[in-house]
């Protein structure tokens, strides 16, 4: 795989763990129960983070790395509790979800190739925002010449 499809695939299992987050809480409140708020917004902003990663944000960078860090050794000490305790299917699936952040983790801080595509797309996304900065305030100085 190359730079563009590791970093496709560290957005999608963002994308993909804050959609199931965000329908997990939309259900509980489909069947009158309290949603945790904070696992609500954190999956929320696991899709805002993903978004804005794909377009080169540097902060939704540094935030996808720092909950992956946490995720993945959350997750892999849940899920060797739950193995322990005796339940191995849901145990595996949680490690499963610790191998998945723990590629994300090592995408985002470790990978050469994902960090110079993330680069060229974030000197991409910094000129498109200054562009449209300029267009908008040359605007605004027509706008305000003509009256």
């Amino acid at each position: 795989m190359n730079a563009k499809h590791h970093m496709l695939a560290v957005a999608v299992i963002f994308f993909v763990t804050g959609a199931i987050g965000i329908i997990s809480s939309i259900a509980l409140l489909m069947f009158g129960q309290s949603p945790n708020i904070v696992s609500a917004i954190s999956s929320v902003a696991y899709v805002i983070g993903a978004y804005y990663f794909l377009k080169g944000s540097r902060p939704a960078k540094i935030f996808l790395a720092a909950m992956a860090g946490l995720a993945t050794l959350l997750e892999g000490v849940l899920g060797i509790a739950v193995v322990a305790y005796g339940q191995m299917a849901f145990g595996l699936l949680i490690l499963l979800l610790a191998a998945l952040t723990a590629y994300c983790f090592y995408m985002l801080q470790f990978s050469k190739a994902l960090n110079a595509e993330f680069d060229r797309r974030s000197e991409a996304y910094r000129l498109k925002k200054e562009k449209a900065a300029r267009r908008f305030y040359e605007e605004l100085e027509q706008g305000g010449s003509r009256e």
